[in-house]
């Protein structure tokens, strides 16, 4: 077997691989013999049928899954061994042509693959002279009471209520649905709908909040929040995927529950589910300590943002040459754009993302970057306390169960592991460059946030 490779410049290279005929050979040889042992055909007895005979069935396959892997297991190894970087996989040069595998012709094969080789670039934007500006949250004595309220309802409890339907609770209708098969066979099903008064359509939501618990209703199940079909099936009639029978959408439906959260009286009670342990007994010291939680919560909020601008100057100074024509070839040959799809925009956008990986690996590499077990299992707590906020107060035992949860899912875990990675990469280059330290009021701090998100959008 022979390698050879040729750099044509500096971005694109070609290696082509030659098999000689000696080098699959005795491969070959021993696979139709291990798949005459396998075979039995009518006519032969296990492991007599003739290699001639196997052959003609499995020849063809079997030789071109050895010549094929030799020739990738070649390729890549050839990379490795001798420290060649690469942006995505090699693809098949136009000049190598088809290459015609037969049983009934062995012969010598080449394989020319074209490579686009990983560029040198310089990363801008993380020197000692790169400015950043970062927020101090500052919440007004206004803001830090209308939260403690909002928390009070968050951390109240639900009872069951016979007077008027407010705005904010939740019911339970139960209704008599039938279903009917393509025979007209019917059987009579009783349904039971839960939903938020906030979620319905306004006609229904009128409806509803003239009524009390035990009420009847005549509603269609299609206007109840809008719901399409397939969920109507799903959730509210609890069918099987598979089971195609009809159902009357118009429906007699009984108020069995109405639910709402009753808020918590703001005194210790509510002070110590939102801060347990800390011992805090009046309004005042829960207002003060509120201010400086809700400080060092957006403080993920505040170095978002710092990052947020850092990946930009990096991605806006940085300069990535990248091999158009190959980018494109690739995507078509790896069916990762779709036909019929804007090949400037496509190119635009895979390029911003491998320029953007090219970006942080250079990075990691840079502050050498580790991430243990640990530290991914931290991150996956700290998007579980993100989630539910409040509502997981004291709650560790259970942040800890589904924190787990995430660590046990292989593609949850590979995100978790990429944020703990780019967060510690932030870090290290926070430390690098000069950040400025500004006072933001949270009406100012989200009203920036409202504007940056609409200029990504735009």
């Amino acid at each position: 077997m022979n390698i050879d490779f040729q750099k044509n410049d500096s971005q694109i290279a070609n290696l082509t691989i030659s098999i000689d005929k000696a080098d699959y050979l005795t491969q070959f040889d021993e696979e139709i013999k291990k798949q005459r042992g396998k075979a039995h055909m009518k006519g032969f007895r296990k492991g007599k049928t003739p290699l001639s005979h196997v052959k003609n069935l499995y020849g063809d396959q079997a030789l071109a899954q050895i010549v094929n892997e030799k020739a990738m297991t070649s390729l890549y190894n050839y990379l490795k061994d001798n420290n060649i970087e690469t942006i995505l996989d090699p693809i098949l040069s136009d000049e190598n042509g088809k290459v015609d595998i037969s049983h009934k012709n062995l012969q010598d094969y080449q394989f020319k693959f074209d490579i686009a080789l990983t560029p040198k670039f310089e990363v801008k934007g993380i020197d000692p002279s790169d400015e950043y500006p970062r927020y101090n949250l500052v919440l007004s004595d206004k803001e830090a009471d209308e939260n403690l309220d909002k928390i009070a309802g968050q951390l109240g409890d639900r009872k069951t209520v016979k007077e008027d339907i407010e705005e904010n609770d939740i019911i339970t209708l139960m209704g008599d649905v039938l279903l009917t098969d393509e025979e007209g066979l019917t059987e009579p099903i009783e349904a039971e709908i839960k939903f938020l008064v906030s979620d319905l359509k306004d006609e229904i939501k009128d409806q509803l909040t003239k009524l009390k618990l035990d009420a009847s209703i005549d509603i269609d199940l299609f206007d109840i929040e809008g719901k399409d079909d397939v969920f109507i099936r799903k959730y509210y009639l609890k069918m099987e995927e598979d089971d195609k029978r009809s159902y009357n959408k118009e429906v007699k439906a009984s108020i069995t529950n109405v639910e709402r959260m009753i808020k918590s009286e703001v005194g210790e009670s509510l002070f110590e589910k939102m801060f347990p342990g800390e011992e805090i007994k009046t309004k005042e010291a829960a207002l003060a300590r509120l201010k400086e939680k809700t400080t060092e919560e957006h403080e993920n909020s505040s170095q978002n943002l710092l990052f947020r601008a850092v990946m930009d100057k990096m991605m806006t100074e940085t300069t990535v040459d990248l091999p158009d024509a190959f980018l494109l070839k690739w995507a078509k040959n790896a069916q990762v754009m779709k036909e019929g799809a804007d090949e400037v925009q496509f190119l635009e956008f895979l390029k911003n993302d491998i320029k953007w990986n090219l970006i942080k690996g250079e990075m990691i590499k840079k502050f050498d970057i580790k991430v243990t077990e640990e530290e991914v299992l931290v991150r996956a707590k700290e998007q579980v306390k993100g989630y539910f906020g409040y509502n997981m107060a004291g709650n560790d035992q259970y942040i800890d169960m589904i924190a787990q949860n995430l660590m046990n899912d292989k593609e949850q875990k590979r995100k978790l592991l990429d944020e703990a990675i780019t967060i510690k990469m932030y870090k290290e280059i926070e430390n690098v460059v000069t950040v400025k330290f500004e006072d933001k009021t949270m009406e100012d701090f989200y009203a920036m946030i409202d504007e940056i998100n609409k200029k990504q959008k735009a």
